[in-house]
């Protein structure tokens, strides 16, 4: 289980700041970078970040507070089976910590 995301960031001449699926191109004509766009981001994060930098790539992983509850919800909704739960939830509570 996959549980991680690759993302470029980079912000654009007019100090925005995006994420692309993919490392952008600089297109200086537009002073925007182009590439496979995903999201617009919070013009306060990654404030080090300007346009004269090249793109970072970072890693976003999902935030589960309760990794046993949730193990056990999930597995109780597959299975009654008790040895098939315990498997279920030690291999979901493994995907979570890749």
């Amino acid at each position: 289980m996959e549980n991680k995301y690759k993302l470029w960031v980079a912000r654009d001449k007019n100090c925005f700041l995006f994420a692309y699926e993919d490392k952008p191109r600089r297109h200086d004509n537009q002073k925007e970078w182009i590439g496979c766009f995903f999201s617009s981001m919070k013009n306060s994060y990654f404030p080090e970040l300007t346009w004269k930098d090249e793109p970072i790539e970072i890693v976003i992983r999902p935030t589960i507070t309760d990794i046993d509850a949730k193990a056990q919800e999930y597995a109780n909704s597959v299975t009654d089976n008790e040895e098939i739960r315990e498997l279920i939830i030690n291999a979901f509570k493994a995907g979570y910590n890749a």
